[in-house]
């Protein structure tokens, strides 16, 4: 079995003003990139993230910082499968995240029956207000998946909450409009 290579950014940036290390920091989240420890950021190698990362040091270097870029393999096969392991709870995390959010829309708008909420009659207009919340979830679960790089097992349950609550949130806004339905899309 051929064992991961890894690539690292290692970075410094100025202190001030700070909005150029949250921008980093950003940057590397979005990309699926984890904190291995303080300024060092993993990813696995590949000409995609190589790209990424070698863009970012540039930007960091020309912001006033010092960034380095190095590919590495770990010593050890339980190395690799900590950092792994690590990728993927980061990924379920914010898998759970974005499942959660859908359910705190669905239960503003029609309760929760499992938690002993009642059910209720949504206000005019708040259905279809939650129908575009829950389009913006499923725009980022896409992203999610996108930087997910070892498919984590939490992006099953997330796709399975948005399309139930997708559902429920169809069936209240076709009794909303007496029957009119709006089309379900992923």
């Amino acid at each position: 079995m051929n064992r991961p290579a890894w690539l690292l950014l290692s970075s410094r940036l100025p202190r001030e003003p700070s909005r150029l290390r949250l921008g980093v920091w950003r940057r590397l989240r979005r990309i699926g990139a984890v904190l291995l420890h303080d300024s060092v950021w993993v990813l696995p190698a590949g000409d995609e993230t190589r790209e990424a990362l070698e863009w970012l040091a540039q930007e960091i270097e020309e912001q006033g910082g010092t960034a380095l870029v190095w590919e590495a393999t770990a010593l050890s096969a339980d190395q690799d499968r900590r950092v792994v392991d690590h990728f993927r709870r980061e990924a379920d995390e914010r898998y759970a995240e974005i499942a959660a959010a859908a359910r705190e829309i669905r239960d503003a708008v029609v309760g929760n029956r499992r938690g002993g909420t009642r059910r209720r009659v949504p206000r005019p207009g708040a259905v279809a207000h939650a129908l575009r919340r829950l389009d913006g979830l499923k725009r980022a679960l896409r992203l999610e998946r996108r930087r997910d790089w070892f498919r984590a097992p939490g992006a099953a349950a997330a796709a399975a909450a948005l399309q139930e609550i997708g559902a429920e949130l169809e069936r209240a806004a076709g009794a909303e409009q007496g029957g009119g339905r709006r089309a379900v899309g992923d």
